[in-house]
């Protein structure tokens, strides 16, 4: 029984571990504090499914905004990816993070097929204009080596 007890409370305090240990994070918005990643190809497959949830997903950054940082592509290890975007601009992260490895925390939410609401200055930039996105609310990613 206490063998038992044992690797239980083993467990439990390694899924409570955040998914980069330490000071090697850079943390941007609000804390992630959803334990569980829905896996990448499940909520492209079926957004509606989490319509208005809590939503973590875990992957690599396949690309940035290049006008304010306000959305990433995040990429599974089989290459599905979905879109996780700021709708509110609070939640800005570095141009330059392709291909680092990321935690995103959102709210799965429904948009029109339309452009987004800010302006960029800089020449030839778009935004993707997806029917569902991730609205970020906090992102975590491992430091740059």
């Amino acid at each position: 029984m206490r063998r038992i007890l044992l690797t239980l409370s083993l467990l439990t305090a390694l899924t409570l571990q955040p998914a980069f240990a330490g000071d090697d994070v850079e943390r941007f918005g609000e804390a992630v504090t959803e334990t569980q990643a829905v896996p990448i190809a499940k909520l492209a497959k079926k957004p509606k499914a989490y319509s208005g949830q809590t939503v973590r997903i875990e992957g690599t950054v396949k690309d940035v905004c290049q006008g304010q940082g306000c959305w990433i592509e995040v990429s599974d290890a089989k290459g599905k990816t979905f879109l996780a975007k700021s709708l509110d601009e609070s939640v800005l992260v570095p141009k330059a993070i392709k291909g680092r490895r990321v935690v995103v925390q959102g709210v799965m939410t429904s948009r029109a097929a339309k452009g987004h609401a800010h302006e960029h200055t800089e020449a030839g930039h778009s935004c993707p204009a997806p029917s569902w996105v991730l609205d970020m609310k906090g992102v975590e990613m491992t430091v740059a080596n």
